[in-house]
């Protein structure tokens, strides 16, 4: 009798990582722990990071928007796992994948451009050529963002835990900041400072600007992201423009048992692992209609294929041909084309006739 093969523990870790995890945050956490393992063979902040003298000087304007899904030390992987994951799954199941990510990538964008702004301030006033080499890179960008972002609108009487103290919950992050300035002996990044200020600018509403409409979400997600839709864990927006990037729950650490927010801002509804994407075009999407395994049609609460399928895009109704009408149409047609050659075949003939007749007079005369 053949041995169970032992469970691969690694694997198994994995698969309830990617099959629990929404889209954004999880390639958040992916490309966070590729660069650091790229980092053992060559350090990625050479080529993704954001350094004025490259960023502007030699117009590499893509490091603006790469630098902060950067990480070369193990423990601040361990910290972003245990920190990010945690509040992306909160705001991406409540505001939807494609809208979790224009904000983490203008977040990022914003950041850098007042952090370049700033070197060059400095590089003016002093002409120290120290100031465009002033890097700023790291997850930890994004994460002290997002926590300020959810600390924003908390209730002012609510508190959250930093190890074993207490601190109010709207100055959380500037507690965990100044704690970082202690732990590094002062040596803290410069975008550190400003991405706590841009989180906190986003929580309270005044950059809604980099907000995505409905429409030209629906736009995106129907054209350039639609391969992205598809992916296992997508997670459908919010079906109006009246969104929110935070709530007072989310803010408190208040969840339900499965760490979610009960205060989603995506129409109450809550983001569940599947296999199936929820549809691109069909916003009214519900939780059992796309739970569903690979391979049966999407938006089918059965899983089964029905006979007519509904163009979502345009509205229009196509009804399929069953199998009795397609084994039969080539007989049919067949007949169809005989009749046709035939008749084509006996007006060739007399015509043929008439010519003849007509040469024969003329040759006659």
């Amino acid at each position: 009798m053949a041995q169970p093969q032992p469970k691969n523990r690694f694997q198994e870790s994995y698969d309830s990582f990617y099959n629990t995890t929404p889209l954004t945050t999880r390639m958040v956490l992916t490309s966070t722990t590729v660069t650091y393992l790229a980092s053992f063979l060559y350090d990625p902040t050479f080529i993704l990071a954001n350094i004025p003298a490259f960023t502007l000087l030699k117009i590499q304007l893509y490091r603006i928007f790469t630098s902060s899904f950067i990480c070369t030390e193990l423990l601040s992987l361990v910290f972003a796992f245990l920190s990010f994951l945690d509040c992306g799954k909160r705001i991406e199941s409540g505001i939807g994948s494609t809208n979790f990510a224009v904000v983490l990538l203008s977040i990022t964008g914003i950041t850098n451009m007042i952090h370049n702004g700033i070197c060059l301030i400095g590089y003016f006033l002093t002409s120290k050529s120290e100031f465009l080499l002033i890097p700023s890179f790291g997850i930890w960008n994004l994460i002290l963002a997002v926590i300020a972002m959810e600390c924003a609108t908390a209730d002012p009487s609510s508190q959250r835990r930093l190890f074993v103290v207490d601190v109010p919950t709207r100055y959380y992050p500037c507690v965990l900041l100044g704690f970082f300035f202690l732990l590094s002996g002062g040596q803290i990044h410069l975008s550190y400072f400003i991405s706590v200020g841009v989180g906190y600018l986003v929580g309270f509403g005044k950059l809604d600007f980099i907000k995505l409409h409905t429409e030209r979400r629906q736009r995106l997600e129907a054209g350039v992201l639609r391969k992205f839709t598809s992916k296992v864990g997508f997670v459908a927006g919010p079906n109006s423009n009246h969104w929110t990037l935070t709530t007072a729950s989310i803010a408190s650490g208040e969840g339900n048992a499965n760490g979610y927010s009960s205060g989603h801002s995506n129409d109450h509804q809550q983001w569940e692992s599947s296999n199936l994407r929820s549809n691109a075009f069909n916003t009214s999407w519900s939780v059992p209609t796309f739970a569903g395994t690979t391979g049966n049609r999407l938006g089918s609460a059965t899983g089964v294929e029905s006979s007519t399928s509904t163009s979502t895009s345009t509205g229009t109704t196509r009804s399929r041909p069953n199998a009795t009408a397609t084994q039969s149409s080539p007989a049919r047609h067949t007949t169809v084309d005989r009749s046709v050659l035939l008749a084509a075949a006996e007006r060739r003939a007399a015509a043929s006739a008439v010519n003849a007749t007509t040469i024969d007079e003329e040759k006659g005369n």
